[in-house]
C-alpha cells in the first residue's frame, strides 16, 4: 500500500477534500480565479515575504465543506517558478498528511504552469509535486491534481508521464463516517470505543469527538464527511430516534444531510449501515430509516460478536456458505 496522485478534469472547489492548496507569489499576489475564490469562501489573504516553494498552511474556518485545511503554496516569483520549488510544495503538502491522520484527500491545482503564473510545462508540473507528495506523505494519502482545461487534461492523459498519475483509488483504508446521538458520557465513550476498534482493524472510521474542530460549522462538515465517506455507520438508540424524528439538534441537520444523500444512491446501495442500540428495537428506529437493514445492538447479546458482525459488512464478507458439486445421482452425461 502506498500513496498515489491522481490527475483529474474540473475546478479543485467542485467537491470536499481535506485540504485545499491555493497558488500564490513569493509578494503575497494571486491570481484572479483564486482571488474571486478568498472572496467567496471568506479565506484569508497569503501573507508576503514567502520563500519560492515555501507553503503555508491552516485551518479553512468558514468552509468546512470545502475542506478542513487551506494551504498557500508559493509557486511563483515574480513571473517564473522553478521544479525545485512545485517539489518542495509537494514535501510539505506529504509531511502535513503525516503531521495530521485525519488529512487524507489533497486538492491541488497545476501549481507554477502558464504563461504568466510561473511558465513551467504542466508534464514538469506533474512530474516534480507528485515527486515531493509521494516521498514524504503519509501511505493512505492522495493528492488530486485538477486541471482546469479540456485540452490540456486530455494530452496529459496521454503523455505518459512518470509520476504514476492515475484515476483509480489507493488501496487505502475504507473512509467511514459514524453519526451518532450524544446522549450520554457513557455513550459518547461506547462510540469511541466502537470507532477505536474499526480503527484498529483497518478501517479510517470518522468521529466528531476526533475531527472536529472548535469554530467549525457544524452542518458544514457533516455534509463534507458524508461525501468523503465510503460507508456511513448510523449509531441510533431512543435520544437519536427522537431528535431524528423532530429534525432537532445537530442529528436533525444530519438527518436532512443523510436523507439527501440516501436519495442520491442506487436502490442497491450499501453505503449506510444502521445500529440499533436499544434492548426495545422499535425504541431505537427514526421513520427514516424503517425500511433500512440494521444491526441490533442490544445488551443481551455478545459484544464480540456484534463487533464482528459489523466488521463483516464493511468488509462486505460473503456470508452464504460455497455451492457445492451436485450429487453424481442426478449428474447426466
Amino acid at each position: 500500500m502506498s500513496a498515489i496522485a491522481e490527475l483529474r478534469l474540473g475546478d479543485l472547489f467542485d467537491g470536499p477534500a481535506d485540504l485545499v492548496v491555493l497558488p500564490c507569489s513569493t509578494g503575497g499576489t494571486i491570481t484572479r480565479f483564486v482571488a474571486d475564490r478568498l472572496l467567496q469562501y471568506s479565506i484569508p489573504i497569503p501573507r508576503r515575504g514567502m520563500q519560492l516553494g515555501e507553503t503555508d498552511i491552516m485551518p479553512f474556518t468558514g468552509a468546512e465543506n470545502i475542506a478542513q485545511f487551506v494551504a498557500f503554496s508559493a509557486s511563483v516569483h515574480g513571473n517564473t517558478s522553478s521544479e525545485d520549488a512545485i517539489e518542495s510544495i509537494g514535501s510539505s503538502l506529504g509531511r502535513f498528511t503525516r503531521q495530521n491522520e485525519s488529512v487524507r484527500n489533497i486538492s491541488a491545482p497545476l501549481l507554477g504552469a502558464g504563461a504568466g503564473a510561473g511558465g513551467l510545462q504542466s508534464e514538469v508540473v506533474i512530474e516534480a509535486l507528485s515527486r515531493g507528495f509521494l516521498q514524504t506523505s503519509s501511505a493512505t494519502a492522495r493528492l488530486v491534481i485538477h486541471v482546469l482545461h479540456q485540452s490540456v487534461y486530455d494530452r496529459l492523459q496521454n503523455s505518459g508521464s512518470p509520476a504514476k498519475i492515475t484515476n483509480k483509488k489507493p488501496n487505502a483504508p475504507q473512509r467511514v463516517f459514524i453519526s451518532y446521538s450524544g446522549t450520554n458520557d457513557r455513550h459518547k465513550k461506547w462510540v469511541a470505543e466502537l470507532g477505536t476498534f474499526l480503527r484498529s482493524n483497518r478501517i479510517d472510521a470518522r468521529l466528531d469527538q476526533w475531527q472536529l474542530r472548535n469554530g467549525m460549522d457544524l452542518p458544514q462538515w457533516m455534509a463534507n464527511e458524508l461525501e468523503l465517506a465510503e460507508r456511513v455507520v448510523i449509531i441510533s438508540d431512543s435520544r437519536y430516534r427522537d431528535r431524528a424524528d423532530k429534525r432537532n439538534g445537530g442529528v436533525g441537520w444530519e438527518t436532512m444531510l443523510i436523507q439527501g444523500d440516501m436519495a442520491q444512491q442506487q436502490s442497491d446501495s450499501r453505503k449506510y449501515v444502521v445500529i440499533v442500540r436499544e434492548n426495545d428495537f422499535n425504541d431505537g428506529v427514526p421513520a427514516f430509516l424503517k425500511t433500512k437493514f440494521s444491526i441490533h445492538w442490544s445488551s443481551n447479546q455478545k459484544e464480540d460478536q456484534l463487533r464482528d458482525d459489523l466488521l463483516k459488512e464493511l468488509y462486505d464478507v460473503e456470508l452464504a456458505p460455497p455451492i457445492g458439486a451436485p450429487p453424481s445421482l442426478y449428474v447426466t452425461d
